[in-house]
């Protein structure tokens, strides 16, 4: 809890009532006395105390604007990431690993009581990033879902999804490269750095992995890059074509924060302030020291 404390031994009557004598008098003073009267009403003013909100329990929260709410939500290994946008909309980016009416995602939802979701991006058909979406569309109305046209051969999860979305009648878009998607928001603009939207059947991790749908979302002046779990081959040939288009506040860390992710010229192209990973317990070194010094170099605070 955060405290704004002014300490004056006059009662907070008398203090309100020299407040209120001081604003009457203040557009009439010279400026000379305006500086005084605004010293004096700041040690007058009541003492106020301004509870912060308390920090979500299953998430990491970053504001960028009013109203403009993103979670990184705490689903273990695998990305969800929660978008709450001006004007009441929602969007939703992965998953995650549980398919668990009671795992992270669905308790985060049912405790933001999330009736609708406006927007659900798939980036690429990996069961960490796909299993908490047939949860999401089989108890939430949602707008529109974003997907590549990749095939996982090697699982049927991302078929059983698609079947269900298909027969749900929900609106399917398939971003391409330099698309910009348009999500309703006055001020927003969304661009599509990578997206694998040619039909092709996969076997191969780390090619799958390169067909993360990637795209700036940038509102005002900030902005977040999501990058799915791309890795340093694609990273390169981002930052080599797109070059300071890239340059983001916000990175979401690819990858879970593998070592064959957040490579030097991609981060030194986004210059990111803020990194965050998602990443909870595994087998693959997820976040490798590799990766989270190369972050620390650049200066970006890690979450």
């Amino acid at each position: 809890m955060h405290h704004v404390i002014k300490n004056s031994p006059a009662p907070i009557v008398l203090r309100a009532v020299l407040a209120a004598f001081l604003l009457a008098i203040f557009h009439f003073a010279p400026s000379a006395l305006k500086a005084q009267a605004l010293d004096q009403l700041n040690h007058a003013s009541p003492s106020v105390e301004i509870p912060l909100a308390p920090p979500p329990q299953n998430a990491t929260l970053f504001t960028i604007a009013p109203g403009f709410s993103v979670y990184f939500l705490n689903v273990g290994q695998g990305d969800a990431i929660y978008i709450e946008l001006p004007g009441g909309k929602n969007a939703l980016i992965d998953g995650g690993p549980s398919k668990s009416a009671t795992g992270p995602l669905a308790k985060f939802l049912a405790a933001k009581n999330v009736a609708k979701i406006d927007h659900v991006v798939l980036t690429h058909p990996h069961s960490d990033h796909y299993n908490g979406l047939p949860y999401v569309f089989s108890n939430f109305t949602v707008g529109n879902f974003y997907d590549t046209r990749v095939d996982n051969t090697g699982a049927t999860g991302d078929n059983t999804l698609r079947e269900q979305v298909k027969a749900l009648g929900v609106n399917t878009v398939y971003p391409a490269a330099g698309d910009r998607l348009d999500w309703s928001v006055p001020g927003l603009d969304i661009k599509v750095f990578n997206a694998c939207s040619e039909v092709a059947a996969l076997s191969a991790n780390k090619v799958i992995n390169n067909c993360s749908i990637t795209f700036k979302l940038s509102y005002r002046a900030s902005s977040i890059l999501f990058t799915g779990d791309i890795q340093d081959n694609l990273e390169a040939a981002l930052a080599e074509r797109y070059g300071a288009e890239l340059k983001a506040y916000v990175l979401k860390v690819a990858h879970h924060g593998s070592k064959y992710s957040s490579t030097r010229v991609f981060l030194e192209t986004v210059k990111p302030s803020r990194a965050y990973i998602e990443v909870g317990q595994n087998n693959y070194d997820h976040p490798s020291q590799e990766a989270w010094a190369r972050l620390e170099e650049i200066g970006a605070k890690t979450f």
